[in-house]
């Protein structure tokens, strides 16, 4: 009997498996670096609507409730988070740390904050300074 069909079944299992295993595996490093470089780019090309749909929906939502503007235009607005955020757009992404569902992407001017939602990373805290042993002090979070 030939094990041509059991090896070529054997195979597409494996395949299978492996491809299961890298969906599982969800959203890496490059995809939470490349969230932040869209939300900075569009907050750059005063796109609040791109930048806004970005982010966590309850940051989105907090953002409009506290601003008292909608989303899209509290990050390009220079009177809200847009003034802070201008300036902090452009720089490039020096290092990105993963734990579990979270992630925490460090730019020269910010460190930006995200949750994993779906296959995909959402920005859950951004134009962030560091306060020593005290929590971040952001200037957008949910």
């Amino acid at each position: 009997m030939d094990g041509a069909p059991r090896r070529a079944r054997q195979a597409a299992a494996a395949l299978a498996l492996v491809a299961a295993a890298a969906a599982c595996a969800g959203p890496g490093e490059g995809d939470a670096a490349d969230v932040v470089t869209r939300f900075y780019a569009a907050v750059a090309a005063g796109d609040g609507d791109a930048a806004c749909a970005l982010l966590l929906p309850g940051a989105a939502q907090d953002l409009a409730h506290e601003s008292g503007v909608p989303c899209g235009e509290a990050l390009v607005d220079p009177q809200e988070a847009g003034g802070v955020l201008a300036e902090r757009a452009g720089a490039a992404v020096d290092a990105v740390h993963l734990a579990g569902g979270q992630a925490q992407v460090v730019t020269a001017t910010d460190t930006v904050f995200l949750a994993r939602s779906g296959g995909t990373w959402v920005v859950t805290a951004v134009g962030c300074d560091p306060r020593g042993e005290r929590p971040y002090d952001c200037e957008v979070e949910s």
